[in-house]
């Protein structure tokens, strides 16, 4: 039976706010997951209780990529099985010293049964009295990482923008929903406050992005009133705009396409029509931070 919520543990926990990162749709850069991840080192977070993922994945798709991606991960040694990993869905709570302590939800967005998965969320949210569920995204975006990353935000109510008007944008959209809204929508059937944070990660950086992720965190920090220090998070925010920038120094015409990137992204906030980057340009760029890497390694 799908939507089996695990508690192993009962902590005594301070009104937690229950913050989520879900590997899928919207981990652009590894934001999601990066973010929480590094929540849950930093805090020392403790696992406490998960989802059964039994009934909520496919694991046989067509095509190498998927496939490679959804199925569980094998290890095998000699003709020996010596591990099987199966998408793991835990909550971790990491006291925080203020107010309100977290719970921090790592998962692996379904494939199947989404108001299950969800209710499981919910179910352990209203056990716990939390006041409020934060998730945490990102979405690759035609913008420029010289640039300061912007944050866009849903919530489950309206009463929650005038809260979120300093720090984000609210999203616009109409079309086939996300497993978040799904999310936020049941949130407000149960009466329990839900926010949507989102870093938009320029396109053609791959990998963990710590630039997006810094924002991110900055942001959940300032909503919720917890103080944490983020220098290395920071530091690291530091060199991969110092490795972009060198590797678009070496390259003229990308170098060319991005001042064209950055105009088109100053003409967007000031509501002007904006021109994204080619596939061309985006292809290059990732050709050169191959290369910066490389060089990384061998030195």
């Amino acid at each position: 039976m799908a939507g089996q919520l695990i508690i192993q543990e009962q902590p005594e926990l301070r009104e937690p706010y229950v913050v989520a990162g879900l590997q899928g749709w919207l981990n652009a850069g590894e934001v999601s997951t990066g973010t929480v991840g590094y929540l849950k080192r930093k805090l020392s977070a403790q696992k406490f209780a998960e989802i059964d993922p039994r009934g909520f994945y496919v694991y046989q798709v067509p095509g190498p990529a998927l496939t490679q991606a959804l199925r569980p991960y094998a290890r095998i040694e000699e003709g020996v099985v010596k591990r099987l990993d199966m998408p793991r869905n835990e909550f971790s709570y990491g006291k925080s010293g203020a107010g309100h302590d977290l719970i921090l939800f790592l998962g692996v967005e379904p494939n199947l049964e989404w108001p299950e998965y969800a209710q499981a969320i919910i179910d352990l949210a209203r056990r716990f009295r939390a006041p409020r569920l934060y998730f945490l995204g990102g979405v690759f975006d035609q913008v420029p990482h010289t640039r300061e990353t912007r944050i866009f935000a849903s919530v489950s109510h309206p009463r929650l923008k005038d809260e979120l008007k300093p720090f984000a944008r609210f999203t616009d959209y109409e079309g086939p929903s996300s497993f978040i809204t799904m999310l936020l929508s049941l949130a407000q059937e149960h009466g329990l406050e839900a926010v949507s944070i989102s870093a938009r990660a320029p396109v053609y950086i791959q990998g963990q992005n710590p630039k997006a992720c810094y924002a991110l965190l900055k942001t959940l920090l300032s909503l919720t009133g917890i103080s944490l220090d983020l220098s290395d998070l920071r530091k690291a925010s530091e060199a991969l705009v110092e490795t972009v920038d060198k590797a678009f120094s070496q390259n003229p015409e990308a170098l060319a396409q991005l001042k064209k990137l950055e105009e088109a992204f100053d003409a967007a906030l000031r509501e002007e029509p904006l021109q994204g980057p080619s596939e061309e340009f985006v292809k290059l760029v990732e050709e050169l931070l191959k290369e910066q890497r490389k060089d990384r390694d061998l030195g």
